[in-house]
């Protein structure tokens, strides 16, 4: 997630969440010679939950992110005080630069698409969450400097994009730039809370299923005795299957599994899913131009995460960083 990116989750999170977290005196981590708060931890951190709960719908899977996301979001805040340390010796020439370029940021992304242009409204309910003007504002400063400082240091050198790296990016992602892709699917369907069992008994009964079906078992015969979903009478078909005809969240794990092999037990809406692909259908492919686009885009992404990366590497090699 880029600074940016958590500023707009942290700033929706504050409005909609109520009062941010109490501040409090723990030392997360020091980075050369400058604390980062548990409470900044704390605050980013909720902040973080609102783009988990839209990856992960599934309470399971969402519950399993969480454990790393912590260690995440404490990376996130050294990271950025690595980088605000660097800007240090830009300060006088273009802290008016970043002044002027937060407050765009804030009128563009917040008062007018949020607030449809009503300032005092975008204040009030910035006093209501619990936040001063000057605390968000310091916010959205972190943000252009981290911009700033990534475009001066971490540029991207190479520009030009291959037509050999188009095609070997479209080879490993053709799925991606279909309309229409078709699958023929199979699944039985368990739930996590079941009538007379336990979460603890449902789990180790779709364990024992999978384990049947891997070795050889007909997948209509276990869906008809075991899945408990409206397919179940059919022994599990689906039939022919497109992407508008299952949640979002299904969709892109079904996608991807290998055809007329028995799927791992997978997780969605507190219940458990095996699944079996018999067969599949390409659809079309997207217009050349808009793939070539959206293509390069994608690879000059890349790159600049790459290059992002090793100038982060760089500065966290030559700090002074103690996790406490």
């Amino acid at each position: 997630m880029t600074f940016r990116t958590y500023s707009l989750i942290a700033a929706v999170s504050l409005m909609v969440a109520g009062p941010s977290v109490a501040e409090k005196n723990g030392i997360a981590a020091v980075v050369n010679g400058r604390p980062v708060l548990d409470s900044q931890v704390e605050e980013l951190y909720k902040a973080s939950e609102l783009d988990l709960m839209r990856r992960f719908p599934d309470p399971k899977e969402r519950e399993a992110e969480r454990v790393k996301l912590r260690s995440r979001v404490l990376d996130q805040l050294i990271d950025q005080e690595l980088v605000l340390k660097e800007f240090e010796p830009f300060r006088g020439a273009f802290d008016s630069k970043v002044n002027a370029y937060a407050e765009e940021t804030i009128r563009t992304q917040f008062v007018d698409k949020m607030f449809e242009g009503k300032r005092e409204n975008f204040l009030k309910e910035l006093t209501s969450s619990g936040m001063s003007y000057k605390k968000f504002f310091e916010q959205q400063r972190k943000n252009v400097i981290a911009e700033m400082m990534r475009g001066q240091f971490a540029a991207v050198k190479e520009t030009y994009i291959t037509e050999e790296e188009k095609a070997a990016y479209l080879k490993a992602h053709a799925a991606e730039y279909r309309e229409g892709d078709r699958l023929k699917l199979w699944s039985v369907t368990i739930p996590g809370d079941d009538l007379g069992s336990t979460p603890a008994g449902q789990q180790a009964l779709v364990r024992e299923i999978r384990t049947k079906l891997a070795s050889g078992d007909d997948f209509a015969t276990i869906a008809r005795t075991y899945s408990k979903d409206s397919k179940a009478e059919k022994g599990g078909s689906w039939d022919w299957v497109e992407e508008k005809d299952l949640a979002p969240a299904m969709w892109r794990v079904v996608v991807k599994l290998e055809d007329r092999r028995v799927s791992e037990v997978i997780t969605f809406g507190g219940n458990y899913y095996i699944f079996w692909i018999e067969g599949r259908q390409a659809g079309k492919m997207k217009p050349k131009e808009e793939v070539d686009a959206e293509i390069e885009r994608r690879i000059m992404i890349e790159r600049k995460r790459v290059a992002t990366e090793k100038w982060m590497e760089k500065l966290r090699k030559k700090a002074t960083i103690i996790r406490n």
